[in-house]
């Protein structure tokens, strides 16, 4: 093993100095925001697919069962339609990521 190696090449497990971990790199911030674009009414199951990097198909589908089974889902829906705020105008465009589709 290489005398300047961080990492095992085999395992991946830190092989530095002991006692001392390694500095993760600071990650860039998510906001929960809706988009302007990629939305069918408000743009909430845009915005949830975005912030957690899933399916935004899995989380309409998802939504829809809590409607038809709890009942719950178009309050929750109408409640995240005015406290999610909207996405500036800004950050429309090449820079925003698209929402999660297969």
């Amino acid at each position: 093993m290489d005398e300047k190696a961080n990492f095992c090449l085999n395992c991946g497990k830190s092989v530095g100095m002991p006692g001392v971990q390694p500095v993760a790199a600071p990650r860039a911030e998510k906001k929960l925001m809706r988009p302007r674009e990629d939305k069918w009414i408000a743009g909430v199951c845009s915005a949830f697919a975005n912030y957690f990097e899933i399916d935004i198909t899995l989380v309409r589908l998802v939504w829809m069962l809590t409607i038809i089974l709890a009942g719950t889902g178009i309050l929750v829906y109408l409640i995240c339609w005015v406290v999610i705020p909207r996405e500036p105008l800004a950050m429309n465009g090449a820079t925003r990521p698209q929402a999660y589709s297969a």
